[in-house]
């Protein structure tokens, strides 16, 4: 998984790429919102961890530009704010800016690593959810599944490598009888 790390602090970069690549990441660090947004363009980032204070661009603008390119990412960028700017008001502000997650500073790297794990959870979540889509071709103009072979093929290769799935949808009324 590719991080990207924005923070005009140069400790606060050390101390999150550290944790970060010990926990075996790809990280990209910005000292500034435009070199961040500079790099977001040309990497395929999926976590982005950012200051909110910071020259050139600062985070809230930074999250704006994020969710704004997000139809045309190949995937989820999930956003964590990490600020010593504390209290509702902030985290209430970053967050409709498009941050997920909001840590103040200082933070204790525990507490990083388990943001980052959740991080995952969501973000797999999400590959899973783009995978069942493109494996149901639903039509959104008429709301019908389309079932032709290839259609039905895929949507088995999808399920066949996913068994909890099979339980979540249920059995149709004819093969209840069959059962």
């Amino acid at each position: 998984m590719k991080i990207l790390v924005a923070d005009d602090s140069r400790v606060s970069r050390n101390l999150l790429r550290s944790i970060l690549e010990e926990l075996d990441f790809e990280v990209f660090v910005a000292e500034n919102g435009l070199e961040a947004w500079n790099t977001f363009q040309r990497e395929d980032i999926s976590l982005l961890i950012s200051d909110w204070e910071m020259p050139e661009m600062d985070g809230l603008e930074l999250c704006r530009r994020v969710r704004a390119a997000a139809p045309s990412r190949p995937g989820y960028t999930y956003i964590m704010m990490v600020t010593a700017l504390d209290g509702l008001k902030n985290f209430i502000t970053g967050m409709a800016a498009g941050a997920d997650d909001f840590i103040v500073k200082p933070f204790e790297p525990e507490m990083l690593r388990c943001r980052v794990r959740v991080a995952q959870r969501v973000l797999a979540m999400q590959h899973e959810l783009r995978a069942l889509a493109a494996a149901l071709p639903f039509c959104g103009t008429c709301d019908t599944i389309q079932s032709d072979a290839a259609s039905t093929r895929r949507l088995h290769e999808f399920l066949g490598s996913r068994p909890e799935l099979k339980q979540v949808l249920g059995t149709c009324p004819t093969c209840a009888t069959k059962a």
